[in-house]
């Protein structure tokens, strides 16, 4: 799918970041920059007399949530390193964060360019993926810049059933919303395991928010970081691929994403945890659906998907 940007680039010149940077470093000098790619706020590619760094400018509120994440997960993960942080927006318009540089590729294309998808990759994917679950809530919720819940959220069935009777469900057949309601009444057992536990999830797990340097295995962009299900960042990360990609994802994978997890999370993945993954990930592929002009091959790749995962 082409993803359109949910807020425009904001533009800036060499005098504008040789500011931005002065209160970080008044000795520092900018050779040259880049715009990157990224679908919300904006971000740069800095180079620099002491280094390359990521300036992110962000168009939102997202800010705080990020850098919360970002301290929180700094000693049990790979995060880039946070080095300055502008939350005020006293002599800038937008809040900002200078980090380390993440020279490397997105997993997707690691995995595109090498046509293989290590197992050990997936293995510490999901070792990392449930270092980020071992912090617990008593509820789904949004997040304050402690990580506390700020506000709850309704669980996964609820806010599935809001969507089906708003906007994403208008794009749908109408026979598919009365399956899927169906097969929410039919199954609260399930729903129940999806919602038994809240915990920190990264709230965008996929192949472009995961990045390999030096073999190395970095997360990056927490901006929608949340208190819900562990099984919304594991749907997410298993959403369906294209087909290049789809291909090479095999039960080796999805045996070591598992193998991965439960050896370090509290709470062991079932055996039948890819279905409820599948099952949760609705509400996210749901939320694509939430406003006008959808194009028509995002609404047929979403439908097939949800009838496969009900069947």
């Amino acid at each position: 799918m082409n993803i359109n940007r949910i807020n425009d680039f904001i533009t800036l010149d060499k005098n504008d970041i040789t500011a931005l940077f002065a209160p970080f470093d008044m000795s520092i000098g900018i050779i040259n920059f880049s715009l990157k790619d990224s679908m919300s706020n904006t971000g740069y590619e800095v180079t620099t007399t002491k280094g390359r760094f990521f300036l992110k400018l962000y168009s939102n509120t997202t800010d705080k949530i990020e850098t919360a994440v970002y301290r929180y997960l700094k000693n049990k993960i790979n995060v880039p390193k946070l080095f300055y942080y502008d939350g005020i927006k006293e002599k800038f318009p937008f809040t900002y964060t200078i980090t380390e540089f993440i020279d490397g590729v997105s997993l997707i294309s690691h995995v595109r360019n090498n046509l293989k998808y290590p197992p050990e990759k997936s293995f510490e994917i999901g070792r990392m993926c449930a270092a980020i679950h071992k912090k617990k809530y008593t509820h789904d919720a949004l997040l304050d810049d402690k990580l506390n819940s700020s506000r709850e959220l309704p669980y996964t069935r609820d806010k599935i059933l809001r969507l089906i009777n708003g906007k994403p469900g208008n794009h749908l057949n109408v026979v598919t919303v009365e399956k899927l309601k169906a097969f929410i009444g039919d199954n609260s057992t399930l729903f129940d395991r999806i919602e038994a536990e809240s915990v920190l999830c990264h709230g965008d797990f996929g192949y472009g928010n995961i990045m390999i340097s030096d073999e190395k295995i970095y997360l990056i962009d927490f901006e929608f970081a949340y208190a819900g299900s562990i099984y919304n960042d594991i749907g997410h990360f298993f959403r369906r691929k294209g087909i290049d990609v789809q291909a090479l994802i095999d039960d080796r994978i999805y045996n070591s994403f598992a193998d991965g997890y439960n050896s370090v999370s509290d709470t062991q993945l079932p055996s039948d945890w890819f279905r409820l993954a599948r099952l949760c990930d609705i509400n996210a592929m749901l939320c694509l659906l939430n406003h006008d002009g959808v194009p028509a091959e995002w609404i047929e790749d979403i439908e097939a998907d949800i009838l496969y995962s009900i069947c």
